[in-house]
């Protein structure tokens, strides 16, 4: 039931889109229709990841506050109190970037899924009114074969991954400066702070490592796909990152 729904609602438009694309504006040619899907998609979430790229901004703004939200205020009630007043000053909430990356994957899967799944058509899939590609050309640029592997194509997906990786994780802010006893120790890092530390970690430098493992091994389709996807990230991260440094957004 939940495969078939989400065949429906998520796959097969997106697999069409492709067919369509691949008919009518690429003649043909499967490499260029993966690119111009990828960045349809990508634009159509594009309200969706500004709110999310906002969130994480912003969060990261008022992470000093909190920390002397906790400090002046040791009740917890007290502290909770202080915390939301603070998120609403802000217009935003500590669960909005979480909501909004639940509601973007199932389209990032199944636009995946319709790479990763190759490059032969499916006339079950293909919509009555969506016309089956006569011939495909996957042979990208007259250099790469669309269902062979490229390793240049896999370390270009984890380099554009590595850097979408570290645009996305916002620059530590400044601490308030506060006055300390002489000799007194560094308050150690809580568990949650060990835990970002660690979830950065991963995001920076295990993630990309693994996206060119991924789009090496399966096909230069996929890779094509996460190098796509990543350089549009990673010019709107710049994008809408730099208008709210600007306060425009």
């Amino acid at each position: 039931m939940i495969n078939t729904l989400w065949n429906a609602i998520f796959y097969q438009p997106i697999y069409n889109v492709l067919i369509f694309i691949i008919n009518h504006i690429t003649f043909g040619d499967v490499g260029f229709a993966i690119i111009l899907v990828t960045i349809i998609v990508k634009l159509i979430l594009s309200p969706l990841t500004k709110k999310s790229i906002r969130s994480q901004v912003l969060m990261k703004k008022m992470e000093p506050e909190i920390k002397q939200i906790k400090k002046d205020f040791p009740n917890k009630e007290e502290q909770a109190k202080k915390t939301f007043e603070l998120y609403k000053k802000y217009g935003t909430n500590p669960f909005s970037g979480c909501l909004v990356v639940l509601i973007q994957l199932p389209v990032i899967l199944a636009l995946y899924s319709v790479f990763y799944k190759g490059l032969s058509i499916d006339p079950s899939k293909v919509y009555s009114f969506i016309q089956i590609p006569a011939t495909l050309h996957t042979n990208f640029l007259g250099l790469i074969e669309m269902s062979s592997k490229s390793i240049f194509l896999g370390i270009f997906a984890g380099v554009t991954q590595f850097i979408q990786g570290y645009l996305s994780i916002p620059v530590k802010s400044k601490k308030i400066e506060i006055v300390k006893e002489v000799g007194k120790p560094e308050e150690p890092k809580t568990f949650q702070e060990q835990l970002s530390d660690s979830m950065q970690m991963n995001v920076r430098y295990i993630l990309p490592v693994f996206i060119a493992f991924i789009a090496w091994k399966i096909s230069a389709a996929v890779a094509i796909y996460w190098i796509v996807s990543n350089i549009f990230t990673i010019v709107q991260e710049w994008y809408i990152r730099r208008q709210l440094s600007q306060n425009t957004i």
